[in-house]
């Protein structure tokens, strides 16, 4: 073996304990945050912009002058909404509101 085989060999073992190490302790964390922000976006997204779904708002109106700024993330959110089969229920369902 010459020397450059050898330091490749040592490279590739580093980037895969770098690799591993990552997948072991990052990667459940991210994900967990990722669902975490895509939760609060759909939260914010459904109060705004609730009467497209069928939900009464009272203040669309008002609402509406935002639509400008989240226009672009406007039909990433309703395809995630209408993929959902009950949009309220899932999301306040890990809390129990029965008397």
């Amino acid at each position: 073996m010459q020397k450059t085989e050898i330091v490749d060999k040592i490279k590739r073992v580093i980037i895969d304990i770098k690799d591993f190490m990552y997948g072991f302790f990052i990667e459940s964390a991210v994900d967990l945050l990722e669902k975490e922000a895509y939760e609060q976006e759909d939260l914010y997204m459904l109060l705004l912009f609730s009467d497209l779904l069928g939900i009464p708002n009272p203040v669309s109106y008002y609402t509406m002058e935002l639509l400008p700024y989240i226009a672009e993330d406007m039909e990433n959110w309703e395809t995630r909404m209408l993929r959902k089969r009950e949009v309220l229920s899932e999301r306040f369902g890990k809390h129990d509101f029965s008397p």
